[in-house]
C-alpha cells in the first residue's frame, strides 16, 4: 500500500498520527535535532541529516523505574512498574537506526532472557522509516548492508520527493495504520514509479566501507599489544560516544530513597566510565582508558559477533561526530587489521 501527502500538509499529518497515540519525532533545539513526544504538530522537522542522540530512548529510556516501595514500622511494600502501555509511533526514523533496533532484540528479546520493559514498547510501537537523501563522511552504514533508503525493519517507509511525501506500508502494522489516516491520498502509478526511484537511489548514496571478514577474530588476537595505548591516547573515557550510540545497551540498576518511600530504577551506565566495573573489594579490572576502550570495541566487533551473529554497530557515525578528540571507530578496527599480533 502506497500512500501520499504534499509537503506543504505535512502538519496535518503529525496532527493525524499524534490521535493515534503518542508520537515520537525530530524536533529541532539548541542541541540539534533530536526525537522527542510531540504535543504541537508544528514542531516536527524533517530538514536534518540524523539526530544528535539515537532513538533508542523510546524503547530504552535514559532512566526507569522497575520497583515502588515504602518502609514501614514493621514491613516493607513494595509494588513492581509495569512496562509503559498504550501505542507509540516513531516518526522519521533513518535506516540504520531501524536496523539498530533488530540488533537490540537480539538482546533484549531473542537472548532467552527477555527484558519486558523493552519487549512492550517495540511490540506497542509503529515505526515509521525516512530515506537519506545524503550522506555524511563519517557513516559507515553500508559496511552492514544497510543504504539509504533501505526500508527493511521499518512498519512504514517514507521517502520525501518532488512530488511530495510517500509512504509505503511494509508491515501488517504499517499498512493497518495508513488506512486509519484519512489525510493521506491514494499513490497514483507515477508516485509508485517515484518511491521504486527513491528506493534505487539508496546504494547509490555510498558510505565509507569496512571490511569485517575476520575482524572479529584479530581483535582477539591483538587483545595484549600496543596498538589499544595508541588509539586510546586521546580519549577523554567520557562515555559520550556510549549515550549517542544506538547500540549501546549497559545499565545499572540503584535504590533512591526519601525518607520510608523509594524506587529501584534502572539508568544507562557505559563501559567506559571508571565505576563501570568497580568490585565491592575494591578491585577495578579496568582502571586505564586504553582497556575501557579496548573492551567496547571488542564488545561491538567481536564478541557480540560471537553470541548472537551480528555486529553491535550500524555505522551511523554519531560516536565520531560527537567525540570532543575526534576518536573514529571505523578507523581503529580498520587499523587492528593491520597489527600484527606478536607486537609487544
Amino acid at each position: 500500500m502506497l500512500k501520499k501527502i504534499a509537503l506543504e500538509k505535512f502538519g496535518e499529518l503529525v496532527a493525524a498520527l499524534m490521535g493515534k497515540g503518542k508520537l515520537f519525532a525530530p524536533v529541532k533545539g539548541n542541541g540539534g535535532v533530536n526525537f522527542e513526544e510531540i504535543k504541537n504538530a508544528g514542531d516536527v522537522t524533517l530538514d536534518f541529516y540524523n539526530t544528535v542522540m539515537s532513538p533508542k530512548s523510546i524503547f530504552f529510556p535514559q532512566t526507569e523505574d522497575m520497583v515502588k516501595y515504602r518502609i514501614g514500622k514493621d514491613s516493607t511494600d513494595s509494588e513492581i512498574v509495569p512496562p509503559a502501555a498504550g501505542p507509540q509511533i516513531l516518526l522519521g526514523v533513518r535506516p540504520c537506526d531501524v536496523r539498530s533496533f533488530e540488533i537490540m532484540d537480539l538482546l533484549f528479546e531473542d537472548s532467552g532472557i527477555i527484558d519486558p520493559y523493552w519487549v512492550e514498547r517495540r511490540k506497542s510501537t509503529t515505526v515509521i522509516g525516512f530515506a537519506f537523501d545524503s550522506v555524511d563522511p563519517v557513516d559507515f552504514y553500508n559496511t552492514f548492508g544497510i543504504h539509504a533508503a533501505d526500508p527493511r525493519g521499518s512498519d512504514v517507509f517514507m521517502i520525501k520527493t518532488d512530488r511530495g511525501i510517500l509512504l509505503k506500508g511494509m508491515t501488517e502494522k504499517g499498512e493497518k495504520l495508513l488506512e486509519e489516516l484519512p489525510v493521506l491520498a491514494d499513490a497514483s502509478a507515477d508516485d509508485a514509479e517515484a518511491f521504486e526511484a527513491g528506493i534505487a537511489k539508496g546504494p547509490e548514496l555510498k558510505t565509507r566501507f569496512l571490511d569485517l571478514k575476520g575482524v572479529d577474530a584479530k581483535l582477539l588476537e591483538i587483545f595484549d599489544t600496543p596498538y589499544w595505548h595508541k588509539v586510546s591516547a586521546a580519549c577523554l573515557s567520557c562515555g559520550t560516544c556510549t549515550f549517542v550510540c544506538p547500540t549501546c545497551h549497559c545499565f545499572d540498576i540503584c535504590d533512591e530513597n526519601i525518607f520510608r518511600e523509594g524506587r529501584r530504577c534502572r539508568t544507562w551506565d557505559a563501559c567506559m566510565f571508571t565505576n563501570f566495573t568497580l568490585e565491592t573489594s575494591g578491585h577495578n579490572p579496568r582502571t586505564r582508558i586504553f582497556q575501557r576502550l579496548r573492551q567496547k570495541v571488542n564488545h561491538k566487533f567481536s564478541y557480540y559477533v560471537s553470541k548472537f551473529g551480528a555486529t553491535l554497530c550500524v555505522g551511523c557515525g554519531r560516536c565520531t561526530r560527537s567525540c570532543p578528540v575526534n576518536i573514529d571507530i571505523f578507523s581503529i578496527v580498520e587499523g587492528a587489521k593491520k597489527v600484527q599480533g606478536s607486537e609487544k
